[in-house]
């Protein structure tokens, strides 16, 4: 292989590598003391947030490519061969990393996307701007991974982090997964929080998630139709989300009496990410509730009921073995640049 192949290989490893440094994410946080300049979890929560757009082949009504805008956030994997960098992942759903909407006939189908991308905030404005726009470009180690069960509206795609961005990650430690939903005693009735793309209004110079909180409203014991027309496994919530909320992650809040460091009702001191919202229970004109991801006619409504794919899911595909594969991949190609001697003027950036 020629030096500039191995140094190709080398950046495009690099690429899927975050070298920001997100204290937040590290590790569960136990609630702190209320000081004047803390900054709230909830702020911190909106910077894991980011904004997906496709813009599809088929035109609006003025003749411009239709835009479909979703929600996505990151997440971090780390792995002990890279002292303490670690593998960053904007997470979805597989119905926006797709542009899937259901049709007339209740089928799901993927439209055609001709450009894709992402939208985060920066630290320093450009221009007065503080957004940045990345194109999503397929190749071999960056595209969409979605799981082998096509129930399960995911998609996960491998994002390097700059440093340049105002950003935050969640660690798979604050996954609440089936073993730590019985754990923690999470049931039905505890706070949720969730925040995502409002098409309201998106924000002038940078990108302003919406919040909204509700209630876990339902595990359901036994497999549902999910928001890609398959039956599996999901939670409701009791939280009211719209078009372009779909992506967004969703917490559990801690429960947390006033002038008490120590939670009750056996929540956990942190906002533990419950899972990704995929739609939300639409009431049709008979009273009916369907899982849907697009607004309908105007005999039918939003019931207010959010549907939730498990964190556990998220976490199985992550931790899966092609996700694995990949991970194993990238240290290798690192270790061998290295090796050879083409790597000297980026391995700093491997470096704590």
């Amino acid at each position: 292989m020629t030096k500039h192949a191995r140094v190709a290989r080398l950046v495009a490893a690099l690429l899927l590598i975050s070298t920001v440094d997100v204290p937040w994410a590290r590790a569960q946080q136990a609630t702190p003391a209320t000081t004047a300049n803390q900054t709230r979890t909830e702020t911190e929560i909106l910077k894991t947030i980011v904004f997906i757009t496709d813009e599809l082949k088929k035109l609006d009504q003025h003749g411009k490519p239709r835009k479909l805008f979703g929600t996505g956030f990151l997440v971090a994997v780390h792995d002990s061969r890279l002292n303490d960098r670690m593998f960053t992942y904007i997470v979805t759903n597989r119905h926006v990393a797709e542009a899937i909407e259901e049709d007339e006939n209740g089928k799901c189908t993927p439209l055609q996307i001709q450009k894709a991308y992402v939208t985060m905030n920066l630290k320093e404005p450009i221009n007065g701007k503080r957004a940045d726009q990345v194109g999503i470009t397929a190749s071999q180690q960056r595209h969409w991974f979605f799981p082998d069960d096509e129930a399960s509206d995911l998609a996960v795609m491998p994002f390097g982090l700059n440093e340049k961005y105002d950003v935050n990650v969640i660690n798979l430690e604050q996954f609440l997964t089936t073993e730590s939903l019985d754990k923690l005693h999470i049931a039905p009735g505890d706070r949720v929080l969730t925040g995502g793309f409002f098409y309201g209004y998106a924000g002038l110079h940078e990108i302003q998630p919406i919040l909204r909180e509700g209630v876990l409203a339902m595990l359901p014991d036994g497999p549902m139709t999910t928001t890609t027309c398959k039956s599996g496994d999901l939670y409701l919530a009791d939280v009211h989300v719209i078009p372009g909320n779909s992506g967004s992650p969703i917490f559990i809040i801690p429960a947390l009496p006033l002038g008490s460091g120590v939670s009750f009702g056996g929540t956990q001191n942190a906002f533990g990410l419950l899972g990704v919202v995929s739609g939300y229970m639409q009431e049709t004109e008979n009273l009916t509730l369907k899982a849907s991801t697009t607004w309908k006619g105007s005999v039918q409504a939003n019931s207010g009921i959010a549907v939730v794919v498990p964190a556990q899911q998220l976490k199985d595909l992550l931790e899966g073995p092609e996700m694995q594969r990949l991970r194993d991949e990238t240290v290798e190609q690192i270790r061998r640049s290295l090796i050879f001697g083409q790597g000297d003027n980026l391995s700093g950036r491997l470096s704590p």
